[in-house]
């Protein structure tokens, strides 16, 4: 953890929930895992305010709980995620893509959801007023709840959700060890946690869907096939007495998904972005959240059917004499339809070839057989996004000629200030305070190789290399002090405008506009620009969070 990530949580607390919550989540966030008692000993805030705090806190999975016998007594200890914290300020790019691809339907039960937290279906109808809606804006609200639900935008609230993770395993290997007659051995303890862990991830892998329930009905079947697809989705129906969250993990995949989308895009051309994106959509039922490493296998006759008719392919790419396109022209009829079709699938099936050739290894080739299976890095898409992002801040941050030595260590791993000013071709001066500086910000880092046994440093070797951990650390320290600056700006402006802000919306200025003097609009203009650069720079930064931590599978199991 560092100070600016949590000086930056209590920030959105406190513009999120209030002063109170902020209080008791700094003392969780400062101290780690405390009880009701140390709470409220370190805060000055009334007992039942703290438990009033923590269950806002719980009811927006912020803060997880787990009870510990000590003594005669159960003893409750609470702890905060900061990494769930941080998404709150990535509301704005969620609440987008759900719009995006579930409509306005979709984007209000989301929205409530996401400000009421853990919220049944039930209550959500009752919030947004649907027994004042029309009989097809109740069939629209259904289906968009549904399909919240099935894609994962939305999941199922269990009890073990609100529990700590350490100390849910904890509770099942004791539950295992009680099954034993004896003590266990180190190698059946390895076993026992052996099997949770495959409990777990068998858990996670699970296509399952918790809180949809099929109805019984007669669908008027005669037995002579099977049900339609229009008759399966009314049949299958979301549980309304079902809690649901937001799953934040799922939506970070999309996000991700669109960040590779535009990677090749910019790389190559629209064509190869809007393959890209067809292969990411495919793998979208398979992937759960960042933590997945590699996509499910994808052949490349589905992946060229499932292109969409708007993407121009054949006039961006260069197709030349493919052999397998070449027989399939030659027994053409001669319809302009299977001319365009075959064209159509050349350009494919090159622009396939393309991208499993990229030095980025994102796409990659399973299987040989036929016209081949192809399969997503997701790891390797983040390692090139995350490179690809430090790269531009390091540009930003300090010059082309930083950049540009970064961009030799990357390329040639380990190297001395002589060879590094040889190969990005600067002055041996210039290059050594260039990496001096870079170092000092943690960008680059040292290591020494001794001549002799004696280490003395004249008979050392020093080589520049970089350090992935060391980069990261100091690129998230920068973004979070800068997220908080935004909101600290965002803040003060609005405070210095405090009283006009008030007027402003006032019920009788609200109806009358000309009640305003035309300094005071001028005034509120120029704040809404402000707060609008503002947003527009903390969205830029929070991207920049995702590419730098958020999409690693590592981050992904926090």
């Amino acid at each position: 953890m560092y100070t600016q990530q949590a000086e930056l949580c209590k920030l959105l607390l406190r513009e999120r929930f209030g002063p109170i919550v902020e209080a008791v989540a700094a003392a969780i966030i400062r101290d780690g895992r405390l009880a009701l008692g140390g709470i409220v000993s370190r805060t000055s805030v009334a007992p039942l305010n703290v438990r009033q705090a923590l269950a806002v806190l719980i009811q927006h999975s912020l803060v997880t709980h787990a009870q510990s016998k000590e003594g005669p007594r159960m003893a409750t200890y609470y702890s905060i995620s900061l990494h769930r914290i941080l998404r709150l300020q990535r509301v704005g790019l969620y609440l987008a893509l759900v719009e995006e691809r579930m409509g306005k339907e979709g984007l209000a039960v989301f929205r409530t959801i996401m400000l009421n937290g853990c919220m049944a279906i039930g209550c959500v109808r009752e919030v947004l007023g649907f027994k004042q809606l029309s009989a097809p804006a109740k069939q629209k609200f259904n289906t968009a709840v549904a399909r919240l639900v099935r894609e994962r935008f939305i999941s199922a609230a269990t009890p073990k959700d609100s529990i700590t993770k350490a100390d849910r395993i904890m509770q099942e290997e004791a539950r295992e060890i009680e099954k034993l007659e004896m003590p266990p051995t180190a190698k059946e303890l390895v076993k026992i946690r052996q099997r949770i862990s495959e409990r777990e991830e068998e858990e996670y892998q699970t296509e399952e869907v918790v809180g949809m329930k099929r109805q019984a009905r007669d669908d008027g079947n005669d037995g002579l096939g099977g049900a339609s697809k229009q008759r399966t989705a009314e049949a299958e129906a979301v549980d309304e007495k079902q809690c649901f969250r937001v799953y934040y993990g799922r939506l970070d995949v999309f996000l991700r998904n669109k960040q590779i989308a535009n990677y090749f895009s910019d790389k190559y051309n629209e064509a190869a972005g809007a393959l890209m994106k067809t292969l990411l959509r495919l793998s979208e039922p398979s992937t759960k959240t960042c933590r997945d490493k590699i996509s499910g296998k994808m052949t490349a006759n589905h992946i060229i059917q499932n292109i969409p008719q708007d993407a121009q392919l054949e006039d961006m790419v260069e197709t030349g004499g493919d052999m397998f396109f070449q027989k399939l022209t030659d027994a053409d009829d001669g319809s302009s339809s299977n001319a365009q079709r075959v064209n159509r699938g050349k350009a494919a099936f090159a622009l396939l070839d393309i991208l499993r050739r990229d030095s980025s290894g994102i796409v990659f080739k399973s299987d040989e057989r036929g016209a081949g299976e192809f399969r997503i890095n997701f790891e390797r898409a983040a390692v090139t996004l995350r490179d690809q992002c430090l790269d531009t801040l390091i540009l930003e941050k300090f010059g082309s000629l930083e950049a540009r030595i970064v961009r030799v260590l990357r390329d040639k791993q380990k190297l001395d200030e002589k060879t590094i000013a040889t190969t990005a071709m600067m002055p041996a001066v210039q290059c050594r305070e260039r990496l001096h500086e870079l170092s000092l910000a943690g960008f680059v880092d040292t290591v020494e190789i001794p001549r002799t046994a004696d280490r003395n440093p004249s008979r050392m070797f020093y080589l520049w290399y970089l350090n992935p951990t060391k980069q990261v650390s100091a690129a998230l320290r920068g973004i979070f002090q800068g997220i908080s600056n935004i909101i600290q700006r965002s803040s003060k402006e609005a405070n210095s405008r405090a009283a006009l802000v008030a007027k402003s919306k006032r019920e009788d200025v609200v109806a009358d506009h000309s009640l305003l003097a035309d300094a005071e609009k001028k005034e509120l203009k120029t704040l809404a620009g402000i707060r609008r650069n503002l947003d527009a720079a903390a969205v830029r930064l929070d991207s920049m969070l995702l590419l730098i931590d958020d999409i690693a599978p590592c981050s992904a199991t926090r």
